[in-house]
C-alpha cells in the first residue's frame, strides 16, 4: 500500500471470504474491482470476522450533516468531541484510543490514506468533506490491522462519490440560519468505455458565536472533485481511474473559549481577543487506480497518490510572560487582569504579563505513496482459501513555522507593540516507510477464520531550524491477528478475535511506541424485522503515548510522553427494528449503546499536561462512560418524518477517579434533531432539517482554551433535484 523509503514493513492481514469471493465472482461491483471500499454495503457487514459499520448515502442524506461527528454518532464505539460547533477539524477516537485530532485512527479516501502526514504528524486537520462522500466505512477489531499505521482503535474510509451509469445532472441546494449556505453539484455518466464525474461543493456560515465589539466568526468551505475512468475491451477485466480534488478553508475559528460563569449566561460569547483569529488551508490530491481480473481467481489492485495540504491558523496563543489561558478561564479571580484584558475591558500595560501573543501557525504538508494488493482465492471441496499479497510505500512530511506577534488590549482592540520576536517553532519532521502484509482467510461450512500480521518499519527523522540540530528514529513492529466467525443459522452469528495494535511515535521521538493487545466477542442477530448487534472489548496498552499540542501548557509542541499500562473494556450494542407497516405508512427505530471502563495502572507524573498527576485506577480523560444514539422515522408515500436522538454521560477532561463533577469534566447531554422530507417525484426533494430542536447549551469541552459550547438550534430548508 504506500510510497519511497528505506523502510519496510512485513504485514499480513485479514479480509472476509465472503466479502472478497462476492468481489471476485460479481465483476459488476468495480469498485471492488477498484479496492476503493474496505467493507462494501450493509449487508456485507454481517459477513466480516470483526466489527464494522457502514453509513450509506441513505443515512447521510437523511440530516445532511456537514459535520462529521454527528454523523459518526451512529457507530457505537467511536468518540466524538466536539469544538466549534460545525466539526471543521473533528476529534474522533475509537474504542478508547484519544480522540484528539484523530490522532489514533488511520483515515483513508477510497483506501488510500488522506491526512495530511499521518505518520509525521498525526494531528488530522484534514479530513474529507462529508457533504461529498458517497460511503463512510468504519472498522474495529481484528479488521483494523490491515491499515496502518494507527491500528489501536480502528480506521475510518471515506467513499468517494462513483462514476454514475446513466448520464446524471443534479443540484442540492440549502439555507438556514445565521446565513448558511450549502450549494452542491454534480454532473457526469458513462460514455462507451469512459466515465466521467465532476461535483463541486460550497459552503459556509457567518457563525453562531458572537464577537464582543463586532467581527466575522464564520467560515466559507469549497471543493471540488473530478473522477475519470476507462473500462478498456480486452481478454481480461480491468478498470483505469484518474481522481483529482482540490479544496479551500478561510474560517475565523478560534480556539479561546469562555470561563465556565460566562459561557452558562451566554453561551455564543466570543472574547475580544480572539478577534484576530483566521485558519486558511488548501488541499491538493490526485489518485491513479488500476484494477485487473488476472484470471479467474486472481485480482490485482495498484494505487498511486499524493496529496498536499497547507494551513495557517493565525490565532491567540496566550501572554507572552503571563498565566496559561487555561488557569485565566479555570480561575479569573485569581487572574482578574488578565481575564479582563481577554474580554477587553481594561488595557494592557506594556509588560509581558499583560501582552498577548497571536501566533500565525503556518504548517505545510506533503504524503505521497504506492500500494498494491494482489488476491487468490482457492476452492478445496467445500472450504474456500482467501490468500493476500499487499505493498505499501509511503512518504510523508511536515514542516511548521510558528511566528508569533505580540498586541496590548487598547480600547478594545489588538494593538501590535512593534517588538519583533522569534520563530517559536520552526522545524521538519518527515518520514519513510515500507509495508509487506500476507493473509489467508479460510472458510469452510459455517466457520471462517481469518490468521494474519502486518509487520512496520519506519525511518523518521526531525530537523530543527532555529538550532540547526537533527535528529533521527528508526522502528518496527509486528501486528498479528486473529478473527473468528461462525454463522449458526441465515440469522445468528458469532464473532471473536484478538490482535496486537500500534501507534507510533512522531519522527526523532524518544518515546516507546504504543502497543495496545485487543480483544473483541459479540454476536449477531438479523431477521427481517429486528436486528442486534452486541460486542463486547477490550485493550491492555502499553506506553500509551500523548502528544503535546499548541493548546497543551507547559509542554513544548509536538513533544510526546509515554503513559505507561493502561485498561480499557467496553461493550457496544446497536440494534433496528424496521419494515413496520401500520394504515399505510412505514415505521422505523434503531439505536446504538457504548459504555466504556478505563484506567491508568500506576501512579505517576507527567509533563503533559492533559495528564498531570495521575494515579492508579484514575479514569483516562476524553472517554464518556456512556454515549449513544436513538433514531425513530415514519414514512409515507411521498413523505418522510425523521428524529435522531443522541446522548452522552459526563466526561472526564483530567485523569480522576470517583465524583467527576470534582474534576475538570464535560457536561452530559442529550440533543435531538428532526428532519421533514417530501418527495415531489422521483427527481426532486424538499427537505426541512432542524438541529438540536430543544435549543441545549452545554459545555461540550475546556479544550483547547476554556469552555466551550455545543451548536445551538439551527433550521435549515433544502432542495434537491436530479435531472
Amino acid at each position: 500500500m504506500n510510497k519511497i523509503s528505506k523502510t519496510f514493513w512485513l504485514g499480513l492481514f485479514v479480509a472476509s471470504p465472503f466479502t472478497a469471493l462476492a468481489s471476485l465472482l460479481d465483476q459488476s461491483e468495480l469498485r471492488y474491482l477498484e479496492e476503493i471500499v474496505v467493507i462494501g454495503d450493509r449487508q456485507n457487514v454481517k459477513e466480516i470476522a470483526g466489527s464494522g459499520s457502514v453509513i450509506d448515502q441513505t443515512e447521510i442524506d437523511q440530516f445532511d450533516h456537514i459535520d462529521l461527528g454527528q454523523l459518526l454518532g451512529s457507530v457505537p464505539g467511536v468518540y466524538i468531541r466536539e469544538e466549534d460547533g460545525f466539526g471543521l477539524r473533528p476529534n474522533i477516537g475509537i474504542r478508547g484510543a484519544t480522540s484528539d485530532r484523530s490522532q489514533k485512527i488511520t483515515i483513508m479516501e477510497d483506501g488510500v490514506l488522506i491526512t495530511p502526514a499521518p505518520y509525521s504528524a498525526p494531528a488530522a486537520y484534514y479530513v474529507p468533506n462529508v457533504s461529498r462522500v458517497h460511503t463512510i466505512e468504519v472498522l474495529k477489531g481484528p479488521s483494523a490491522i490491515q491499515h496502518g499505521p494507527h491500528t489501536v482503535g480502528g480506521s475510518i474510509n471515506f467513499v468517494s462519490r462513483p462514476v454514475p451509469d446513466v448520464q446524471t445532472f443534479e443540484i442540492d441546494l440549502s439555507k438556514g440560519i445565521n446565513n448558511f449556505y450549502k450549494y452542491q453539484g454534480a454532473i457526469g455518466g458513462k460514455y462507451n468505455n469512459l466515465g466521467i464525474v465532476l461535483d463541486g461543493l460550497a459552503y459556509g456560515s457567518d457563525g453562531f458565536k458572537a464577537l464582543d465589539g463586532g467581527g466575522d466568526t464564520g467560515f466559507e468551505r469549497s471543493d471540488f472533485g473530478l473522477k475519470l475512468s476507462w473500462r478498456p475491451e480486452s481478454n481480461i477485466e480491468q478498470l483505469l481511474t484518474l481522481k483529482v480534488g482540490y479544496g479551500e478553508e478561510d474560517a475565523n475559528e478560534t480556539y479561546l473559549g469562555l470561563t465556565d460563569d460566562d459561557l452558562r449566561e451566554e453561551p455564543t460569547r466570543r472574547y475580544r481577543a480572539s478577534q484576530l483569529a483566521n485558519f486558511t488551508s488548501d488541499h491538493t490530491k490526485v489518485l491513479v487506480n488500476y484494477g485487473a481480473v488476472l484470471r479467474d481467481n486472481w485480482r490485482i489492485n495498484i494505487k498511486s497518490y499524493y496529496n498536499e495540504f497547507h494551513r495557517d491558523w493565525n490565532k491567540l496563543d496566550g501572554f507572552v510572560l503571563g498565566p496559561a489561558l487555561q488557569s485565566v478561564l479555570a480561575r479569573p479571580n485569581q487572574f482578574r487582569t488578565q481575564y479582563e484584558i481577554l474580554k477587553g475591558d481594561t488595557n494592557s500595560r506594556p509588560i509581558n504579563s499583560q501582552t498577548l501573543d497571536v501566533t500565525s501557525n503556518d504548517r505545510s504538508f506533503e504524503s505521497k505513496g504506492i500500494q498494491l494488493s494482489l488476491t487468490q482465492i482457492q476452492k478445496f471441496g467445500s472450504a474456500t482459501l482467501e490468500s493476500k499479497l499487499g505493498l505499501r510505500l509511503h512518504k510523508d512530511h511536515v514542516e511548521r513555522q510558528h511566528s508569533p506577534v505580540s498586541y496590548l488590549m487598547m480600547d478594545g482592540n489588538l494593538v501590535p507593540n512593534g517588538i519583533s520576536r522569534p520563530y517559536k517553532t520552526w522545524n521538519k519532521a518527515q518520514s519513510d516507510a515500507f509495508a509487506i502484509y500476507l493473509a489467508e482467510t479460510v472458510a469452510w461450512k459455517n466457520l471462517s477464520m481469518e490468521v494474519g500480521a502486518r509487520l512496520e518499519k519506519i525511518d523518521g527523522k526531525k530537523t530543527n531550524f532555529a538550532t540547526n540540530t537533527s535528529s533521527k528514529s528508526a522502528q518496527d513492529f509486528t501486528s498479528p491477528g486473529l478473527g473468528l466467525i461462525y454463522k449458526f443459522n441465515e440469522k445468528t452469528t458469532i464473532l471473536a478475535g484478538a490482535y496486537l495494535g500500534f501507534s507510533p511515535p512522531g519522527p526523532g521521538s524518544t518515546v516507546e511506541a504504543e502497543h495496545s493487545l485487543n480483544y473483541e466477542y459479540g454476536i449477531r442477530y438479523s431477521g427481517p424485522v429486528f436486528g442486534l448487534e452486541v460486542v463486547g472489548f477490550h485493550s491492555d496498552y502499553e506506553e500509551l503515548i500523548g502528544r503535546c499540542r499548541v493548546s497543551d501548557s507547559d509542554c513544548k509542541p509536538g513533544k510526546e510522553f509515554n503513559g505507561g499500562e493502561v485498561k480499557i473494556s467496553g461493550v457496544e450494542i446497536s440494534s433496528s427494528i424496521e419494515g413496520i407497516q401500520f394504515g399505510g405508512l412505514s415505521f422505523f427505530i434503531n439505536g446504538n449503546y457504548t459504555y466504556t471502563n478505563s484506567a491508568f495502572e500506576s501512579t505517576f507524573f507527567s509533563g503533559f499536561s492533559q495528564w498531570g498527576l495521575v494515579k492508579a485506577e484514575d479514569e483516562l480523560p476524553y472517554l464518556p462512560e456512556h454515549t449513544g444514539q436513538i433514531g425513530i422515522g415514519i414514512e409515507g408515500g411521498k413523505w418522510s418524518l425523521i428524529s435522531n436522538i443522541k446522548f452522552q454521560s459526563k466526561m472526564r477532561e483530567e485523569p480522576g477517579q470517583g465524583v467527576i463533577e470534582e474534576g475538570l469534566h464535560a457536561d452530559d447531554y442529550v440533543t435531538a434533531d428532526v428532519t421533514a422530507s417530501y418527495f415531489h417525484n422521483d427527481k426532486m426533494t424538499i427537505q426541512i432539517i432542524m438541529q438540536n430542536v430543544t435549543d441545549e447549551a452545554v459545555i461540550i469541552a475546556h479544550r483547547p482554551y476554556g469552555a466551550r459550547p455545543n451548536h445551538p438550534r439551527s433550521l435549515i430548508g433544502r432542495i434537491k433535484y436530479q435531472f
